[in-house]
C-alpha cells in the first residue's frame, strides 16, 4: 500500500548554495482547512454541520486558482533569499558538510531528477561519490539515446507525437551532456 494514501507528506525543498533542505506545506494541507472551515447552518438555527466537499461552481472556480497559485508559489530560501529547488517528499538531504553529494543533487536537479514518487518504491539509486556519478550519467545517456534513436524509427502513423517525442529525448540528451561537462567527466 502507498504510504502517501494514508496522510499528506510535506514536500522538500532544497537551497543549494546554503545546502539545506526545508519542508513546506502542502497545498491538500491548505484545502483540508479551507473545508474544515466552511460552515453550514440549519434553518433552525439549532445545530452546525461542517460539510467540506461542498462547494458552489463559482468557489470551485476559486479553489482550483489557490491550488495552481499554492503549487507554482516560489519557495525562497529563509536564509540567503535565493528560490529553493523542489526535490519532492522522498527528498532525504545530505549532511551540509557533504559538498560532493549536494553538487551531486544539484547535478541530478538539473538533469529532471526529482523524488516525486507515490512511496511505494522508494527514490530509487543515487549515486553517492562522484565516480559512481559519472557511471551513471553515462548508463543515463545511453539510455536515453536508445530511446531517442526507438522514436526516431517509429512512423507517424504509429505515433502521432513523434516530433515532440523526439524532441524531448534530445532535449534530455544535451540536459546530460551538460551535466557530464560541468562536472568534467567529458571536455568538449
Amino acid at each position: 500500500m502507498c504510504r502517501y494514501a494514508g496522510k499528506t507528506y510535506k514536500p522538500h525543498y532544497a537551497c543549494f548554495s546554503c545546502r539545506k533542505s526545508f519542508k513546506q506545506i502542502d497545498s491538500y494541507d491548505i484545502l483540508a482547512r479551507i473545508e474544515k472551515d466552511k460552515i453550514y447552518h440549519e434553518l433552525n438555527g439549532k445545530s452546525i454541520r461542517k460539510v467540506g466537499t461542498v462547494f458552489t461552481k463559482k468557489e470551485r472556480n476559486k479553489l482550483d486558482e489557490l491550488i495552481f497559485e499554492i503549487e507554482n508559489r516560489p519557495i525562497k530560501c529563509p536564509e540567503c533569499e535565493s528560490l529553493m529547488a523542489d526535490l519532492g517528499r522522498d527528498f532525504k538531504a545530505p549532511k551540509k558538510t557533504a559538498i560532493k553529494e549536494w553538487k551531486i543533487i544539484e547535478g541530478l536537479y538539473q538533469i529532471g531528477k526529482v523524488f516525486h514518487t507515490c512511496g511505494c518504491d522508494g527514490i530509487g539509486y543515487i549515486p553517492q561519490n562522484p565516480k559512481d556519478y559519472e557511471v551513471y550519467l553515462k548508463n543515463r545517456l545511453e539510455e536515453y539515446q536508445g530511446n531517442l534513436v526507438s522514436c526516431q524509427n517509429l512512423s507517424k502513423t504509429e505515433f502521432p507525437d513523434k516530433i515532440e517525442r523526439t524532441n524531448y529525448w534530445a532535449n534530455q540528451i544535451l540536459k546530460i551532456k551538460a551535466e557530464m561537462v560541468n562536472q568534467k567527466f567529458i571536455v568538449v
